[in-house]
């Protein structure tokens, strides 16, 4: 019995052990095989991204695609998108393949641009290019960052951009259930035209194609005829006289070869376009907080790239591939600069505060706070743009 005793305690402390052995052992083991395959994982199969972060992910085993409807296939940011090492390579590369991109365009998919922020709301458009011109005339608070004919020169421009992405991207997520996940940009719009334009007498009467409300009021501000027609349909309106002009980026006009059925480009009406790459709600819900991560860390590269492209190369390509093409360029003459601006304080801005709903609004509010300091042209309490 003595002897019995005596082996009794150490055999006791040995079961105790097995027993949390057994119920520790295996989480330990399974953390650490976990975290061993994760990282063998990360350094194999994975790259660091343009943010410079590693893409280890937690969420394997799932895989999310999506359609992305771009404004059209030969427009820059589009093609920078799609490009070897463009954004659509480098989220698949970095989330295992677990997220796929397709550029698809407005002419395939059937759309005009006015409807793609009401499909991306009840779900038809998973992702979607929306662009302020095409749905200004729906929703005209997205119209602040691009009252056309007020912004002087390109730096100003962003900078009325950033001052109120945040506002606006809220209040799209707050009515429409578009997630903004970043931007991409257009180089400066040009007149298209087949006669020269270099008095202000010159546009009076002149059938030009406007791809947005605020652009239909400076046009017709400036005397000419503004009409709305969708981007793939201008060439054939040009080359059929059923236009006599048309306003697009240098470098969209350029992609469809608008040069051979106009001879004058004349310009630059500063209005850099940006358009808010954006995602349905519950769509965006469904992927993981990591995919998330990588998404949006791609996504703002992307739009870093794209933004310095316009600047440093694309306003100026925009240019000279229309003249390489065979058109004659034209810049602005003072008194068309100054005509411009006083057709976008006459009536740009004011027809811009009637379709917001008037000057207690939001929206004028957001514009007399961060956008009128910028251009030095604030709304007054009769919905009227005064000079500051």
């Amino acid at each position: 019995m003595i002897k019995l005793r005596k082996f009794t305690f150490p055999i006791l402390i040995g079961i105790f052990l097995l027993i949390m052995t057994a119920c520790g052992g295996d989480d330990d083991s399974a953390t650490t095989s976990s975290s061993s395959s994760g990282s063998e994982s990360s350094g194999s199969s994975s790259s660091t991204g343009s943010s410079g972060s590693s893409s280890g992910l937690v969420s394997e085993g799932l895989s999310f695609s999506f359609q992305y409807a771009c404004i059209n296939r030969t427009l820059d940011p589009c093609e920078l998108m799609a490009a070897p090492g463009g954004l659509v390579d480098m989220i698949k590369e970095r989330t295992n393949g677990q997220v796929e991109i397709e550029i698809s365009s407005f002419p395939e998919l059937g759309l005009g641009g006015p409807d793609t922020l009401r499909l991306i709301q009840d779900g038809t458009l998973g992702m979607a290019e929306i662009y302020s011109g095409y749905v200004g005339g729906d929703y005209p608070p997205i119209d602040a960052a691009n009252l056309w004919g007020l912004i002087p020169d390109n730096e100003v421009n962003l900078e009325v951009i950033d001052a109120v992405h945040d506002a606006v991207s809220a209040d799209m997520l707050a009515r429409f259930g578009a997630v903004v996940i970043g931007e991409s940009y257009y180089p400066n719009n040009y007149y298209f035209s087949g006669k020269p334009l270099r008095t202000v007498a010159d546009f009076e009467g002149l059938k030009t194609r406007s791809h947005s409300t605020v652009l239909a009021d400076l046009l017709n501000g400036m005397g000419a005829d503004a009409q709305f027609m969708a981007f793939s349909e201008v060439y054939t309106g040009l080359e059929r006289g059923i236009l006599d002009a048309a306003v697009s980026c240098g470098g969209c006009g350029a992609g469809l070869r608008w040069y051979e059925v106009t001879d004058y480009l004349v310009g630059p009406i500063v209005a850099l376009g940006v358009t808010y790459i954006s995602m349905n709600q519950d769509r965006w819900n469904e992927i993981p907080a990591d995919l998330q991560t990588i998404i949006t860390e791609e996504v703002a590269a992307h739009s870093k790239r794209n933004r310095s492209l316009v600047v440093n190369e694309w306003t100026v390509s925009g240019v000279d591939d229309n003249v390489a093409g065979g058109m004659e360029y034209i810049e602005f003459s003072p008194e068309i600069k100054v005509a411009l601006r006083k057709a976008s304080i006459e009536q740009v801005v004011p027809n811009w505060v009637e379709r917001v709903g008037g000057v207690d609004t939001d929206a004028v509010k957001m514009y007399n706070e961060f956008v009128a300091p910028l251009l030095g042209v604030s709304i007054g309490a009769d919905g009227q743009a005064v000079e500051n």
